[in-house]
């Protein structure tokens, strides 16, 4: 019979987020064992490696890299299916602010995926700061959030609260190539304004390291952040996910101080909010994190 296995797919998309058979384990409530089963299995069956495997993790093959876009709808329509049979498909009008370091290369195919999955939402999007988003959240400008904090910083949602937390991610110092073959001193700075907590984050390890650093440019956003770092204009700080084409991570040889990881989480719950909010925040929850 042709076609895949859809726990399978589910399973692979997983593996193919966090880099890790071990990773992926927990997360999927499954041993290890049963993920490297599973994944052996579906490239059995697809007829092609899916991962390049290494010491470190593995990293999606080009066919790999085919089919999770795929996966990740299937698993995604998959999901709508359950809660349309069971009456639970949202409807209605969502205003959602989204922080711009969230997932930046991936954010409009999963924002697509959803309009797919639920027809019947009119979703509104928005792209900001995390203190823009809260300050908005705060306002009743939008219904919902994503918002950026830093490992052990303060978070809006309750200590110990980890229902909303969508991912964490590292960190990194970043440059272009040939920056990175030769950095300068004082160290040139290219970063998002000061209400930024990963501008915050790098000027404090700094300081800290007592470093000495120049501020070059500031941008904007999290866009032109990544346009300006590609240049060749400066040093940065990104998430993992927000490092694209023309970036690369500094590692130790550079002997910039360690930094923290961001962790993305969905607003928490607000008094009086509506049925269709309380029912987007469960469904996000879910489809944010394939």
């Amino acid at each position: 019979m042709r076609g895949f296995e859809l726990d399978q797919l589910r399973t692979f998309t997983v593996v193919a987020e966090v880099g890790s058979l071990t990773a992926a384990a927990p997360a999927l409530h499954l041993s290890q064992s049963t993920v490297s089963e599973q994944m052996r299995k579906l490239e059995a069956r697809a007829g092609v490696p899916l991962f390049v495997r290494s010491k470190r993790g593995v990293a999606t093959t080009p066919a790999g890299l085919r089919l999770l876009e795929q996966a990740r709808r299937i698993v995604a329509l998959n999901e709508a299916a359950f809660d349309e049979a069971r009456g639970q498909s949202i409807r209605g009008e969502l205003r959602v602010g989204i922080s711009e370091y969230f997932r930046t290369h991936e954010v409009a195919g999963m924002l697509a995926r959803l309009r797919e999955c639920y027809p019947q939402l009119g979703l509104h999007v928005s792209s900001a700061k995390s203190g823009e988003i809260e300050l908005a959240l705060a306002r009743g400008q939008i219904d919902l959030g994503v918002v950026m904090h830093i490992e052990g910083g303060p978070v809006r949602a309750a200590p110990g609260d980890t229902r909303w937390v969508l991912r964490r991610e590292p960190l990194h110092w970043v440059a272009s190539p040939a920056l990175a073959e030769s950095l300068p001193t004082p160290l040139p700075l290219v970063l998002l304004p000061e209400d930024c907590v990963a501008h915050q984050v790098a000027v404090h390890a700094l300081d800290v390291r007592q470093m000495p650093y120049v501020m070059v440019h500031s941008a904007s956003g999290v866009a032109g952040l990544q346009s300006l770092l590609a240049a060749g204009l400066g040093v940065g700080c990104l998430c993992a996910s927000a490092i694209g084409e023309g970036l690369v991570k500094l590692g130790t040889r550079h002997q910039l101080p360690a930094l923290t990881s961001a962790v993305f989480s969905l607003t928490p719950p607000a008094l009086g909010e509506s049925e269709t909010v309380t029912q987007a925040r469960e469904i996000l929850a879910r489809q944010l994190l394939v």
